[in-house]
């Protein structure tokens, strides 16, 4: 008897202990901390305004180059006009840019944070194959590279091979704030700080990226656009190799994913088929048709 009344009383603390442990890991398993963050679009914009947001990014630097090559030339009222013009861009970029709702919530214990605010996107993207990019990226790389050469002791090949990149950005609001400091400076003439200012715009606000992968995304586009370019000064001819060598470029990715995007690529270059007969029969139409793969492109595929 004694032995069972032994037995028993073990088994009742295993069991007692078994629910402490069981309470134990639930209490364990409850955060301390929770947090919910929702980002909900509320402006979008259509392929066309994006192409034209991005131009207006590009135009931004062509009047920061401009402004700097006024200031060297110590005309400081023509390089007032140009960084004018610039802050004329920037209000035009912050009315048309997307824009985001981000509703956080984060609790721990009885205590909550909640915050709901309108976020505009205004870091834009550059595509180098627009003509406007082509003749401010020098002046860009220019201040990069003598931005590097202040801070660090790497050769002018090693930093020239830092700015290898296959996408750039323009920070338009960082853009802003320089603008408006060099615009505060050419009217107290001093050309220096104006001259920094602008400087500060070309090697901060514009950001350099290289991915391997999108190199052939890059090729193709740059193709497509000079393929566009063509058919508006109606070289068919002209065109349809640009088309052929964006095509070629494009089926570079076909092996470097899986069965989606083998089935995007194999759409795109159809796409292409199609847009060369098009291009044979010199369809006007075949305007439209580029646009829209290089808007595609400019989506990544």
């Amino acid at each position: 008897m004694r032995k069972k009344t032994t037995l028993y009383c073990w088994f009742c603390c295993a069991a007692a202990l078994c629910l402490m442990v069981g309470s134990g890991g639930a209490a364990i398993a409850a955060d301390a901390i929770t947090s919910d963050v929702k980002v909900t679009p509320q402006r979008q914009l259509s392929d066309a305004e994006n192409r034209a947001l991005s131009q207006a990014a590009s135009r931004i630097l062509v009047h920061v180059n401009q402004a700097r090559k006024e200031i060297k030339k110590n005309d400081l009222n023509a390089a007032n006009d140009q960084v004018a013009k610039a802050l004329t861009l920037v209000k035009i970029i912050e009315n048309a840019a997307p824009t985001y709702e981000v509703a956080a919530t984060i609790k721990s214990g009885d205590t909550t944070y909640v915050d709901k605010r309108l976020v505009e996107q205004l870091v834009v993207p550059i595509f180098t194959e627009l003509e406007e990019v082509e003749s401010i990226l020098p002046g860009i790389k220019q201040a990069k590279r003598e931005a590097a050469s202040k801070t660090s002791t790497q050769s002018p090949n090693v930093v020239d091979m830092a700015l290898a990149f296959t996408k750039a950005s323009l920070d338009v609001g960082e853009a802003k704030l320089d603008l408006q400091k060099a615009a505060e400076a050419l009217n107290e003439k001093n050309a220096d700080v104006a001259n920094q200012r602008l400087a500060d715009i070309q090697n901060k606000a514009v950001s350099f990226e290289y991915d391997e992968w999108d190199y052939p995304v890059v090729k193709a586009r740059s193709d497509l656009w000079e393929a566009l370019k063509s058919v508006q000064r109606n070289e068919w001819n002209k065109a349809k190799a640009y088309v052929k060598d964006a095509a070629d470029t494009v089926k570079l990715l076909k092996d470097r994913g899986g069965k989606e995007l083998s089935d995007k690529v194999k759409a795109m270059t159809d796409q292409l088929s199609a847009l060369t007969k098009k291009l044979d029969e010199k369809k006007d139409s075949a305007k439209t048709d580029i646009l829209s793969l290089w808007d595609k492109l400019t989506r990544g595929l």
